[in-house]
């Protein structure tokens, strides 16, 4: 008994560090993404809104998508988090280049209608959105299953969540900006995500390993 509590209290400290991680990468993103948009869309407060906006539709809809999943597929609560945060990071490799040619096509149509820049934004923004608020639920119900106390859980995880999303909202301008380039720093994002993959899959493999549990 003692050695299976000791089990999950390892794996519970590698998902705990994953998702501080996770939000890190997020904001390190945002900041990034948005530093990049303003550069399609123009820097005013109607854009700074669409933007904050497109990323808290896309995070709610992913919570939502989440919470169905972990309910849905109670075997790979887990193995969807880590498809998602490798996603993530699949997505951000390609942002630079897919915000190229989004800008091409803005180009070509040659408005800048306030409509047009919403589209601009959820186009760009909505599938790595979705992601990143896919993760909370995932993991809060997986953490959750061998305890019942889903305040617990949800409390924990959103305080190291937001814990690494002030992280990474104050080392991208003060430390990354003035040391790397823009890419460089979204390869940063990028390289946080497939570490967050990385624990989580740990996780997984260490206590299957130990005590054929599933996770």
């Amino acid at each position: 008994m003692r050695f299976h509590s000791n089990c999950i209290k390892l794996r519970d400290i590698l998902l705990l560090l994953s998702f501080f991680i996770s939000g890190a990468s997020a904001l390190i993103y945002q900041t990034c993404w948005q530093r990049s948009l303003y550069s399609v869309i123009g820097v005013d407060i109607d854009s700074i809104t669409i933007i904050v906006s497109v990323f808290m539709l896309g995070i709610g809809i992913g919570g939502m998508t989440g919470g169905w999943l972990a309910d849905r597929f109670s075997n790979s609560r887990l193995r969807f988090y880590i498809f998602a945060e490798i996603s993530i990071a699949i997505y951000g490799a390609l942002s630079l280049k897919i915000l190229g040619h989004l800008e091409s096509i803005l180009n070509q149509i040659s408005s800048n209608s306030a409509g047009l820049s919403a589209l601009a934004c959820i186009a760009f923004l909505i599938i790595p959105t979705i992601l990143m608020g896919m993760t909370l639920p995932l993991l809060t119900i997986a953490l959750n299953e061998k305890r019942g106390n889903i305040g617990v859980s949800i409390g924990r995880l959103y305080f190291l969540n937001t814990m690494g999303a002030a992280a990474g909202a104050a080392a991208t301008p003060f430390i990354f900006f003035p040391n790397w380039s823009l890419h460089q720093v979204i390869w940063i994002g990028v390289a946080g995500n497939l570490l967050v993959a990385f624990l989580a899959t740990a996780s997984i493999h260490w206590l299957s390993s130990r005590q054929g549990v599933t996770v």
